[in-house]
């Protein structure tokens, strides 16, 4: 590299020693031309070598920014024939999916071609796409379409029986609930229209009753940092999980401890309720579903301690988990990239979903339950069509990963936290953002809308607050701060008179007006 650019700047040179040469024999008076020296005509060695290094630090940059392009396979499967193609071993000791997918990423990345144009695909099968070879897979190469015909059709896999009528009878349920949200809908407004003042005056209260909220209480969590915390339906209960892999119950509004749920070995990173849990649901069934890094998600009566069944699939570490308005199902979001549905009574395997590049963390149910949200480490918000199974919308805004998402109990916004250190909230009609709101000073790592009537935000973040939000113009109400640690995660009552936050100081905080 050295060679080449030593002889590029004595062409250089000796081209201008030309061209002045030439100018100097046009001139009226010409004047004896210096006598050229080795300062004007010859860099010096450490000049080249600066050079040289520069440019390969061009190189270096490129190819990072290119890597990060990359889209590599999902499936495991794909990324072992993957890595074979590349004279890679398919496996190292110790090596898990997500190290193995990083590492084909590496390899890919040592070959690129920084000449080459590049093609913005997105998806689990791009790379698929953009090389047919991968029909090496189905052992019939000569079947492969073009990589153009390949873009323009949708393709679908073939479903089980037990998927058909989970989404049969989402069909039907959701088309119930979106019926009576849009009844109650309609009662709103004409109470409204029939009553401004008085209605005004109620959003008034409720301000003026936030911007009271005190902490009432501290509680010593555990020993190891308290990662999340949830109401139960009812707000009787609240349930935290912490990095000590241990679900503990404390009742509300005393803040006594109730039960101490053992099963998992790693840490707990997302809990959630049955929606009839304390209230219709019997204690010895299931009343709380719990995600940890251990790959698995259990779930729990409120009686005996012990598991009542569990879901075991993905490939990484969970990130959240959340129950189907109607119960009947659960969702989970990992780190595997990908998303399932299983049948909370049988705990089978139902539908998982592919369309993420990058690890998830985040998964939200739409109150009609058609819909699921979710996003994750690659800055994106899908919107997917249970009923269908089609991705219906991408929402794109955020510029760092997305750590939370929740609708609205209205069921026309979304709202998603990141590490941007913005809220930005999502118009579902629309179809884009409606409010971006530079909420916190540090990652925003948890958001909740009030359950019922959806009229304030909350908001926890890293730098060791939590805020209200004023869900009409999204202006903030008030500042909770207390927490010495980051905030990981915060929760309302579902009469909203309740707060609970949980933070790496080991403890969780009540919070209430004054």
């Amino acid at each position: 590299r050295l060679a080449k650019l030593e002889e590029e700047t004595k062409r250089r040179l000796e081209k201008l020693r030309a061209e002045k040469g030439g100018a100097s024999s046009s001139a009226m008076a010409p004047a004896p031309a210096p006598a050229p020296t080795a300062e004007t005509l010859e860099l010096s060695g450490s000049s080249l070598q600066a050079a040289a290094r520069q440019q390969e630090l061009k190189e270096s940059l490129a190819k990072r920014k290119r890597a990060r392009e990359l889209a590599v396979p999902t499936n495991d499967n794909q990324v072992k024939l993957k890595l074979r193609e590349a004279g890679e071993p398919i496996c190292l000791f110790g090596e898990g999916a997500p190290e193995r997918r990083e590492r084909l990423r590496e390899t890919m990345t040592q070959h690129i071609d920084l000449d080459a144009p590049t093609i913005e695909l997105r998806g689990a099968q791009t790379l698929d796409q953009l090389r047919p070879k991968a029909a090496m897979l189905t052992h019939d190469a000569a079947a492969v379409a073009p990589v153009e015909d390949r873009q323009k059709h949708e393709f679908y896999t073939e479903g089980s029986a037990e998927l058909r009528a989970a989404r049969v009878w989402i069909l039907g349920d959701s088309v119930r609930r979106a019926a009576a949200r849009l009844a109650d809908e309609r009662a709103r407004v004409r109470a409204h229209c029939a009553d401004v003042t008085a209605v005004e005056a109620e959003a008034g209260a409720m301000s003026a009753e936030l911007s009271r909220v005190e902490n009432q209480m501290s509680n010593f969590g555990d020993e190891r940092p308290v990662s999340y915390c949830a109401f139960s339906p009812g707000s009787t209960l609240l349930a935290t999980g912490s990095w000590s892999s241990i679900v503990k119950l404390w009742s509300i509004p005393d803040c006594r401890a109730v039960a101490s749920l053992r099963g998992h070995t790693e840490r707990i990173t997302g809990l959630a309720w049955h929606p009839q849990a304390t209230l219709g649901q019997s204690p010895t069934s299931l009343n709380l579903v719990s995600a940890s890094c251990d790959e698995t998600a259990k779930l729990w009566p409120l009686e005996g301690g012990k598991p009542v069944g569990q879901l075991k699939g993905h490939a990484a570490r969970l990130s959240r988990v959340a129950f189907h308005p109607s119960g009947r199902y659960i969702g989970t979001a990992s780190f595997d990239t990908t998303w399932r549905l299983w049948d909370a009574e049988t705990c089978a395997e139902l539908l998982l979903q592919e369309g993420h590049t990058r690890p998830l963390y985040g998964i939200a149910f739409h109150p009609d339950g058609a819909l699921v949200a979710t996003a994750g480490l690659d800055a994106l918000v899908r919107l997917w069509d249970l009923r269908t199974g089609k991705s219906i919308q991408l929402f794109q805004g955020h510029v760092k990963q997305v750590l939370g998402l929740d609708f609205s109990p209205t069921g026309t916004q979304l709202a998603s936290g990141s590490d941007d250190h913005t809220v930005r909230i999502w118009d579902l009609r629309k179809k884009k953002a409606a409010y971006t709101i530079p909420a916190h000073s540090s990652l925003i790592s948890h958001v909740r809308f009030a359950p019922g009537h959806g009229r304030f935000l909350l908001s926890t973040s890293y730098d060791n607050k939590a805020k209200l939000w004023s869900a009409r113009d999204f202006q903030l109400i008030k500042v909770m701060e207390g927490h010495e640690g980051r905030v990981m995660c915060g929760d309302a009552s579902d009469d909203g008179k309740y707060f609970a936050t949980a933070a790496m100081d080991h403890t969780w905080k009540l919070w209430a007006a004054s």
